[in-house]
């Protein structure tokens, strides 16, 4: 059996060799170009989605704090990008990276790890992009989208007191359309178009912050009573709600009981319920979610009483609300590793891109905690618009002030809001295809589809084309929830495995030459790797197996496609034929 291929790696050398190929992409960007790709992947999800539902739901006005861990973790991974990056600067980022480090298979399962966090981000960001749409609507022309086309069919909303069962976000679906046609025109009028729409979003968002800050009620941090927080398990909804509790027998309720199940076994107990209170419980999860995998290990018990220890108006979900939001956030952080996937685009990388990575992340994380703090001291954080938070806060505050400029702002924000999103689909959905691009050229997917570059605009259009289809159907017809919690922990996963394999390689290689290092690696590294994987443990269980199987199909196609076309393999045979060896004498060193 040749399992030592699973193990052998792709040297530095070869890499290198690789862009000196006459089919190797265009270098057209620059410092700016490729702080401005950062930019662009990073503010737009974090700030104009997934502060509005972490704030309401998970962390409260402690989201501040859950950004500044998330942006903490991705500075950590960012020194260890930066040295890869610098060392190989070709398309495939963490792939690539984890190729010439951990050997083929951990380079398979991190490129198909990646899928997650690009084209799956891709999916979460184009749902989002509805809400804004539909609130840009109702300030513009004062009418809504129907609801049927804003949602899944799987997320059942309530309008009007009636539950409603959406059929499939379609603006989700058109948005996807329109960046696929972008991308497949090419890497220089993709720029040009972020670019733009770096500059609208950047302008809006500092906006909300000038304007916002003189709206800010420091109440709002200090004062709201933590009862006032929503419901986080069933648990707590039965602590809260003696007069239900009491219904039920006791020992009936476990930690593991989610809302859904406790209704379906108490019919008599939903008969009495509104359609809100009914549709409030079914969403509930079990007491052992809020804790992730640290609850199925039993160390919840350990750490419960810090949450009661930490719990005030501030921080009104405890540590572990805190420290989920920040894993939930982290998938907005993607943007800077992104500008490692364009590497084989940049004009000076071993310059420009340690300088794109850190510049725009630093930025960016500071933006992030202005705005969270903007958005949770405008309003009390229970009553925060978990899908649109931004341009509602403006909205609801025109309203109270009968103020038509606050109104106008509203509707500023709302559009800046859909390019700030869009230049994240564009740049994500643009990572992606060089993921698959650098994967093909090592022969794990068919070069045929995901390999070729086309002839005119010099992009790989027909992995482009595929994936835009695959992000259509996900985006238009499953429920964003898992997918936020599936783009985190993949998200996670890969800055673990980029963090573990700068520090092999800077054992293993250690006169390599690295036009940029990663300081005090022998800390950074190792603190990288735990601080993402805690993050990773207070995802729920769910999330991990979803996680586990998604790993199990892609080690599937692996084993029945990539293993036997590995470029590496066959080297791997031609070296052995030639020494006569067998696959099982072969030594563990570089393929050359």
């Amino acid at each position: 059996m040749k399992w030592r291929q699973f193990f052998r790696r792709k040297p530095l050398e070869l890499l290198l060799d690789e862009m000196a190929g006459e089919h190797r992409l265009h270098r057209v960007l620059g410092p700016v170009s490729l702080t401005a790709l950062g930019v662009g992947a990073i503010i737009g999800a974090g700030i104009f989605a997934m502060t509005g539902r972490v704030a309401s739901e998970d962390a409260g006005p402690a989201v501040i704090i859950s950004f500044v861990v998330a942006g903490f973790a991705c500075m950590l991974a960012a020194f260890c990008y930066s040295e890869f990056a610098a060392m190989a600067p070709v398309a495939g980022s963490a792939y690539t990276y984890t190729y010439a480090t951990l050997g083929e298979i951990w380079a398979w399962i991190i490129g198909w790890d990646l899928v997650l966090e690009y084209a799956m981000s891709c999916s979460v960001v184009a749902a989002h992009w509805s809400h804004y749409l539909d609130e840009f609507v109702w300030l513009s022309f004062g009418w809504h989208i129907p609801p049927q086309f804003l949602s899944d069919p799987f997320t059942p909303i309530i309008v009007d007191g009636v539950k409603v069962m959406p059929m499939v976000n379609l603006p989700a679906i058109l948005v996807m359309i329109i960046i696929t046609t972008i991308l497949v025109i090419g890497i220089r009028e993709s720029a040009l178009a972020n670019a733009t729409l770096v500059v609208v979003k950047v302008i809006v968002v500092l906006f909300v912050i000038v304007l916002g800050f003189h709206y800010i009620k420091f109440a709002n941090w200090t004062a709201v009573p933590v009862e006032k927080r929503k419901v986080a398990d069933i648990t707590d909804y039965l602590d809260r709600n003696p007069n239900v509790a009491g219904q039920i027998p006791e020992g009936a309720v476990s930690s593991l009981t989610t809302g859904k199940q406790l209704l379906d076994a108490h019919p008599e107990i939903a008969k009495r319920m509104s359609v809100e209170e009914r549709f409030e419980v079914e969403q509930l999860p079990n007491e052992a979610k809020k804790w992730g995998l640290l609850g199925v290990l039993g160390i919840r018990r350990w750490l419960q009483p810090l949450d009661e220890s930490v719990r005030s108006p501030f921080m009104p979900y405890g540590f572990s609300g805190m420290m989920i939001g920040a894993a939930l956030v982290f998938f907005a952080y993607i943007g800077f590793d992104s500008i490692s996937t364009h590497s084989e685009e940049a004009v000076n990388p071993q310059r420009d891109v340690p300088i794109g990575i850190l510049a725009s992340l630093i930025a960016c994380t500071l933006l992030y905690v202005l705005v969270a703090g903007v958005i949770t001291g405008m309003e009390p954080y229970p009553g925060i618009d978990p899908n649109a938070a931004v341009a509602a806060a403006f909205r609801r505050r025109a309203e109270v002030d009968q103020s038509f400029l606050l109104r106008a702002s509203a509707w500023i924000i709302s559009a800046g809001a859909l390019a700030g999103m869009s230049s994240v689909l564009l740049v994500t959905f643009l990572s992606q295809a060089r993921i698959f691009l650098a994967m093909a050229r090592d022969g794990l997917l068919p070069h045929s589809i995901f390999g070729v570059v086309h002839e005119r605009f010099r992009t790989p259009h027909r992995s482009t084309i595929l994936t835009g289809f695959a992000i259509c159907i996900v985006s238009g017809f499953l429920p964003i929830r898992l997918l936020e919690e599936m783009v985190s922990i993949g998200t996670l996963m890969a800055f673990v495995m980029v963090c573990a394999s700068v520090l092999v390689l800077r054992i293993t290689r250690p006169l390599a030459h690295r036009p940029f290092r990663c300081p005090a690696i022998f800390l950074v590294a190792p603190l990288g790797v735990f601080v993402n994987l805690a993050m990773m443990a207070f995802l729920p269980l769910d999330t991990w197996l979803r996680l586990v199987i998604w790993l199990a199909l892609g080690l599937v196609i692996y084993l029945f496609y990539g293993f036997r076309h590995s470029h590496m393999g066959h080297e791997l045979q031609r070296q052995l034929q030639t020494q006569g060896l067998s696959p099982t004498d072969a030594p563990l060193t570089d393929v050359k």
